[in-house]
């Protein structure tokens, strides 16, 4: 099943733009790999106390690059950017919880 595929069945299931966009495929600038957002915060931000407080960016989990999400073609805007910036943050603290995780610096 192609990623586009999975876009599509989630949106006719009713799931919100955020919860789409998080899965939809990114090219990395630098060295054109493509991942979601959700695997880039699971693996390149792992660690970093800023994927937990809603950072508007995000880091290629091949060539280590770093830039800001709205420097995407898929969103457009500083307000796209805060909206998935937001989600993606949410996403990775539900992780966190449902693990017993703690973390202090949220």
């Amino acid at each position: 099943m192609t990623n586009m595929s999975i876009y599509d069945a989630m949106r006719a299931k009713g799931f919100s733009y955020e919860t789409t966009a998080s899965v939809r495929k990114f090219a990395c600038p630098n060295c054109g790999f493509k991942f979601s957002l959700v695997y880039a915060r699971a693996f390149a931000c792992q660690g970093c106390s800023e994927a937990v407080k809603g950072c508007p960016k995000v880091r290629c989990a091949k060539c280590d690059h770093e830039f800001f999400i709205n420097e995407t073609p898929e969103i457009n805007g500083k307000q796209q950017q805060k909206i998935m910036a937001d989600h993606i943050c949410d996403v990775v603290n539900q992780h966190y919880d449902g693990l017993g995780i703690t973390v202090y610096n949220r």
